[in-house]
């Protein structure tokens, strides 16, 4: 049986009153006695379960538990004893056993890559309170861009019995051993999938919310040529990350379009972090045929080209221009203005859960997906 806390706190409470409301009462005839009386209301509360209630109220199993849950036909007599059991031990049913009892939770799952990261920090905010003007309560776990961790966290919120899930993969499963791996899991999870911010064309059973980083990239990289820069950088990930690949695709048209060679020396590729974004921003910063302009592709990036620009004495605007993948609050806050490409955080988390609320109404409706557009804000060119 498993012992919430709540019941612990009442045991010991028990014990407690019964102790000091008869204390004064001790003498030596009558202390084992209450002794064993004490000892005995201890091991009563510690039984106390559906089967107990039920045994004492003269019901079943089956009328207790409806009388939980609120579910069912108990006819009011019968409701008043059961009540007055529950209340005179206090019990409370745990709510994953309410859970196992109704088949599911109402409690949606959110599985992201970096909670660290204050786009996916933003998204939550939206999730969590639209979760709640929905009645639905969230869980939320991150896989810190690791396979092994997103698998344990669909493995335990299957086990949770989750409503729905709003789910960003930590990697871009490669193989096909992978991908069938993931698509059972979720398919076991027996919820609605709402992916968002990474696809996963190989399956098929989910809404989706995602971002044109195509073209954003592309707007960006245009954007610069368009005010005079030929020489352009550009800091992303490796590419075996969607993402990576479709702002790489991104870049590269628009260099194409403009007629301007592709130079190897200028494609920076690492791993969405600071600390490999600025060893990356030195080595193209300290180039003997420097560019003009970088594009970087996430708000980590930008910020390890920033403290590698600041280290080196390369101011923006002046002596190079940067546009980067979302805002940076620590820019704003310092009143450094900064190039950027808006991706709507409020958008896409209220897209999310308007996704996930229709399927859990229709179920049988088909699957669709909602693109964001990029939206560039130009400061410093």
């Amino acid at each position: 049986m498993i012992v919430t806390l709540a019941q612990k706190k009442i045991r010991f409470m028990c014990t407690l009153t019964f102790f000091f409301e008869n204390i004064d009462n001790y003498d030596s005839e009558s202390y084992n006695v209450k002794k064993r009386n004490r000892f005995h209301i201890k091991v009563k509360m510690k039984n106390i379960n559906i089967k107990s209630i039920a045994q004492e109220a003269g019901v079943s199993r089956t009328t207790v538990s409806r009388v939980l849950n609120n579910s069912g036909y108990v006819n009011i007599e019968t409701k008043k004893k059961v009540d007055q059991v529950i209340k005179k031990y206090g019990y409370t049913p745990s709510a994953f056993a309410r859970y196992l009892h109704k088949g599911h939770s109402d409690i949606i799952g959110v599985l992201i890559p970096e909670i660290e990261n204050p786009f996916f920090g933003e998204i939550l905010k939206v999730i969590s309170r639209e979760a709640e003007n929905h009645s639905l309560s969230m869980i939320c776990f991150n896989s810190n861009n690791d396979g092994n961790k997103d698998i344990h966290a669909l493995v335990t919120m299957k086990n949770y019995r989750i409503k729905g899930l709003i789910y960003t993969p930590a990697v871009d499963y490669q193989t096909e051993k992978e991908r069938q791996r993931i698509s059972n899991l979720l398919n076991d999870i027996a919820a609605p999938v709402i992916l968002l911010d990474r696809k996963m064309d190989y399956y098929k059973n989910a809404d989706g919310v995602f971002f044109d980083n195509f073209s954003a990239a592309y707007q960006a990289t245009k954007a610069l040529i368009e005010a005079g820069h030929t020489n352009i950088a550009i800091i992303n990930a490796e590419l075996n990350r969607v993402l990576a690949r479709e702002r790489q695709a991104g870049y590269l048209k628009a260099l194409a379009e403009f007629s301007l060679k592709t130079k190897d020396d200028y494609i920076f590729l690492g791993d969405y972090t600071v600390e490999t974004s600025y060893e990356l921003a030195k080595k193209c910063l300290t180039l003997k045929d420097r560019p003009t302009a970088v594009l970087t592709c996430n708000n980590f990036t930008s910020l390890g080209f920033m403290k590698a620009a600041n280290e080196l004495g390369i101011h923006l605007k002046e002596d190079i221009v940067c546009v980067g993948f979302d805002r940076l609050n620590e820019l704003e806050i310092m009143g450094i203005p900064f190039n950027y490409i808006e991706r709507n955080t409020q958008e896409m988390a209220d897209k999310a859960v308007d996704f996930l609320i229709k399927r859990l109404a229709a179920p049988e409706r088909p699957y669709s997906q909602h693109v964001i557009m990029p939206k560039l804000v130009l400061r410093n060119m």
